[in-house]
């Protein structure tokens, strides 16, 4: 499939393009622009959600140590540590993403 979709890429070309091949090579080279530039944009959702992922188990572990087995202090901890998981998750969600959350 990639062959064909290279060969509809590229029309045979003559010595000077009509305007016909010059009209296919721009509306080309705009899609491919494009489909890379998407394809950053889920890279970078992935990296940012990977990161607060990672974040969030830092905290948790950090929770955990912290509190000690003190279920009291451990109750208070962890509303902290679900606030900032509310937060992320509204960064996460402003972010720019056309994925549906």
């Amino acid at each position: 499939m990639s062959s064909e979709l290279e060969r509809w890429a590229s029309p045979s070309r003559g010595l000077v393009p009509s305007r016909e091949e010059r009209t296919h090579r721009k509306a080309v080279d705009r899609l491919v622009n494009e489909t890379k530039f998407a394809g950053l944009k889920v890279d970078a959702e992935a990296a940012l959600t990977g990161r607060i992922m990672e974040r969030a188990v830092d905290l948790d572990n950090y929770r955990k140590s912290l509190a000690n087995g003190d279920p009291v202090l451990d109750a208070v901890l962890t509303r902290i540590e679900v606030g900032f998981v509310d937060k992320a998750q509204r960064v996460q969600r402003s972010f720019g993403s056309e994925f549906p959350s």
